[in-house]
């Protein structure tokens, strides 16, 4: 039973020879070597060289950021300490916070971003799948740093809100009430 391979012409742009095996008991006088010629009456265009593909030998480890809590809604929560976690009292006044908008620590990630580089922060950024980006007193995100503090803003469909300091607004009445305008435009 013989094959139709006439539409091979149509994805084959190049001249292709088909070479038997020579495991193969010839049997018959058949050739050894059969070319296949296009059949196409438009002129076809070389395609240009490929470019090597370059790749890196060795594989790039990027040392992990402290984090605490388990992400569930979402929200990634920056900010900057001496210590990995976060200050009790700070974390406490955080807590009521996102009490305040139906999070707990299980609903969010907090990363503790003082001695992070960039890479690293891409890194947490990509690996953990996120709508929501707080940011308390951190320069550290370049991307949001030109932003207006306790404002609400949407990149590619995340929210992203950058405030002082946390015992800082737990101690001005102005900025709790900043805060919370801007939590709730972004969770409610």
């Amino acid at each position: 039973m013989a094959e139709d391979n006439s539409f091979l012409s149509h994805f084959i742009t190049e001249e292709i020879y088909l070479i038997k095996d020579d495991l193969v008991a010839t049997s018959t006088q058949e050739p050894l070597v059969e070319s296949v010629t296009e059949t196409s009456s438009e002129p076809v265009s070389p395609s240009p060289p490929k470019q090597p593909v370059l790749e890196d030998d060795k594989p790039v480890y990027i040392k992990p950021l402290p984090t605490e809590g388990n992400n569930l809604k979402h929200c990634i929560i920056f900010f900057e300490a001496d210590q990995p976690q976060l200050e009790v009292e700070k974390k406490a006044f955080l807590l009521k916070v996102m009490a305040s908008v139906k999070r707990s620590l299980d609903d969010v990630l907090l990363v503790n971003v003082r001695e992070a580089s960039a890479e690293q922060i891409a890194a947490v950024l990509n690996e953990f799948n996120h709508r929501h980006v707080l940011v308390f007193n951190s320069e550290k995100l370049d991307s949001y740093n030109n932003s207006p503090v306790y404002e609400v803003k949407e990149d590619r469909k995340k929210l992203f809100l950058k405030a002082d300091d946390l015992g800082k607004i737990e101690n001005t009445v102005a900025l709790k009430k900043a805060l919370w305008a801007g939590l709730q435009k972004m969770f409610l």
